[in-house]
C-alpha cells in the first residue's frame, strides 16, 4: 500500500512539473513571437520611411524640373524643340511607370515568399507541439487506466 501511495504521489508530482514546464515554454514562445512581430513592424516602418523620403525627393525634383521647363518653354519659340521635349518626357514617364510596376511585383514576390516561409515555420512548430501534447496525453491516459484498473482490482479483492 505504501508503495502504491508513493507511486501515486510521484505521478502527481511529475504531472505538476510537466505542466509547469509546458507553461514556461508557452510563455517563452509568446515572448519570442511578440519580439519578432515588433521587429518586423519596425523594419516595415523603416522601409516606409525610406520610400516616403525618396518619393518626396523625386516629387520636389520633378516640380523644379517642371518650373525650369516652363521657364525654358517661354524662352523657346521653336515648336520642334518643345515637341521633342514632350516626346522625351512621355518616354521617361512610360519608363517610370514600367519601373513602378516591376518594383511592385518584386516587392509582392518578396513579401509572398517571406509569408510562405513564416507560415511553413509556424506549421512545423504547431506540428511539433501537437505531437508533444499527444504523447503526453497518451501517457496520462495510460497512467489513469492503470490506476483505475488497480483501484477496481483492489475493490474486488
Amino acid at each position: 500500500r505504501q508503495w502504491h501511495s508513493a507511486v501515486v504521489i510521484q505521478t502527481a508530482y511529475k504531472g505538476m512539473k510537466a505542466r509547469q514546464h509546458l507553461r514556461e515554454k508557452h510563455k517563452a514562445a509568446i515572448i519570442i513571437q511578440s519580439t519578432y512581430r515588433m521587429y518586423r513592424q519596425y523594419c516595415f516602418y523603416q522601409k516606409l520611411q525610406w520610400a516616403t523620403k525618396i518619393i518626396q525627393e523625386k516629387y520636389r525634383a520633378n516640380k523644379k524640373k517642371q518650373k525650369a521647363l516652363q521657364h525654358n518653354e517661354l524662352k523657346e519659340t521653336c515648336v520642334q524643340a518643345s515637341f521633342q521635349d514632350m516626346n522625351i518626357q512621355k518616354q521617361i514617364q512610360e519608363q517610370h511607370q514600367a519601373a513602378i510596376i516591376i518594383q511592385k511585383h518584386c516587392k509582392a514576390f518578396k513579401i509572398r515568399k517571406h509569408y510562405l516561409h513564416l507560415r511553413a515555420t509556424v506549421v512545423s512548430i504547431q506540428r511539433r507541439y501537437r505531437k508533444l501534447t499527444a504523447v503526453r496525453t497518451q501517457a496520462v491516459i495510460c497512467i489513469q487506466s492503470y490506476y483505475r484498473g488497480f483501484k477496481v482490482r483492489r475493490d474486488i479483492q
